[in-house]
């Protein structure tokens, strides 16, 4: 992975530069403790905010003071929620036992005083908090008691002081069950990736971030998402690789993070020294050791990666089509293959936004010779001349694994209101 410095760091290591020259000038500021910031009552006020049918829920906070002087430091916030309103425990999404947890914080981050919170998001998190199992278990409402707090993480996204709490708040939900979340994805981004190396933001998804796929037999939780993912393909020796979960952010590369948005060489179970190495220092990047084909295995509950060789010499395609109900089953929606880097593609990439419920199949060359169908929507594993599959109206952005059949419609994010 290039080394990254973000924003937020540079204006802390200027301060650390101030800071070191305090002997010369005792005017220079340092770095102090702050005991509290302010959280706002959200403007929705005491009104319930149905999670299922709102997209978000905006909070505010004053920013806390890290220097004697109000040097700029950017600190990076949390948002924690209790039902309870207690936070004694924090649910820890990673262990098997989670009794007498009290809160949980949201899995996203923010950086400035103004914090867009997904509604799903928030459900989600109450569902793994509260273990809900079924529809029966969901309250009618929710009174949820809300925290931010505040940090200054290091280069390697560590917590480098200590941890500034805000006063609380009470948001009353309507929740609602999640029935079957969809499988997590974790994606690729390496100099053998796709088609833009090192490529990670949020618009690089199919061109330099490559996501595992789901499998048809795997069972994935169903209020996390997490499970076996997998990707199959051909790459390069000498080239070096790497998993982000969010498109956009590097994460940590440290392997006690928590929540991991990145993960590495250190992440591999029982590496085989005759495939991979430990690449580029401190970033431990998947080095490549020879030209061939690999399956690249991820469970998504316990962060475990597997790389193993593919023995079989797979056919190759020029063109890959959608044909379905939505075109009168025609070969004109060409995908665009994503891999380029390596000189052999075997991922499609597609946007696909149909207005009605239909069926569809993938084909190669623009002939049915070399097709694949299967009866499952989302995911599913395509079989050559299976059934069609069916999909529900929306927008999309899809993926087919042309050696292993995988298939994935991933819904694009909704616009927040």
């Amino acid at each position: 992975m290039k080394k990254i410095l973000s924003y937020a760091m540079l204006l802390l290591c200027g301060t650390f530069a101030f800071t070191a020259c305090s002997d010369d000038n005792e005017s220079n500021p340092t770095l102090v403790q702050p005991t509290a910031f302010s959280l706002f009552q959200p403007a929705i006020g005491t009104a319930n905010v149905d999670l299922e049918k709102s997209q978000s829920v905006t909070l505010t906070w004053t920013i806390p003071t890290f220097t004697d002087f109000g040097a700029p430091v950017v600190p990076t916030y949390v948002v924690q929620v209790s039902p309870s309103g207690s936070f004694t425990k924090e649910f820890d999404r990673e262990a098997k036992d989670n009794t007498g947890a009290d809160y949980i914080s949201l899995e996203q981050t923010f950086n400035s005083s103004n914090a867009t919170v997904n509604c799903e998001g928030l459900d989600q998190a109450l569902q793994q908090l509260l273990g809900w199992e079924g529809a029966e278990d969901v309250p009618a409402t929710l009174p949820v008691t809300i925290r931010a707090i505040a940090s200054i993480r290091d280069a390697s996204f560590r917590d480098y002081y200590p941890i500034t709490s805000s006063n609380t708040v009470v948001l009353n939900t309507v929740p609602y069950f999640i029935v079957n979340v969809p499988p997590v994805v974790w994606y690729m981004v390496g100099n053998n990736i796709g088609s833009a190396s090192w490529s990670n933001d949020a618009t690089s998804v199919g061109t330099g971030l490559i996501p595992l796929l789901p499998l048809a037999d795997e069972e994935y939780d169903k209020t996390t998402g997490t499970g076996v993912i997998s990707y199959t393909g051909f790459m390069t020796a000498g080239t070096q690789f790497k998993f982000v979960l969010t498109p956009g952010e590097w994460g940590t590369g440290d392997t006690s993070a928590k929540p991991r948005l990145q993960l590495h060489y250190q992440d591999v179970e029982e590496p085989d020294a005759a495939l991979i190495s430990d690449e580029d220092g401190d970033n431990h990047n998947i080095g490549i050791k020879a030209d061939g084909y690999y399956t690249i295995s991820l469970d998504t509950k316990s962060l475990k990666i597997k790389v193993e060789a593919y023995d079989k010499a797979p056919k190759t395609f020029s063109t890959m089509s959608m044909p379905g109900g939505y075109n009168n089953w025609g070969m004109d929606d060409h995908m665009t293959a994503c891999e380029t880097l390596n000189g052999e593609n075997h991922m499609w990439v597609a946007q696909f936004n149909p207005t009605e419920d239909g069926e569809v199949k993938f084909a190669a060359n623009d002939d049915w010779a070399d097709n694949w169908g299967a009866e499952t929507f989302p995911y599913g594993n395509g079989t050559n001349g299976g059934p069609n599959i069916p999909y529900v109206a929306g927008s999309y952005t899809v993926f087919l694994n042309d050696i292993t059949g995988q298939y994935f419609f991933i819904a694009n994010p909704t616009t927040e209101e």
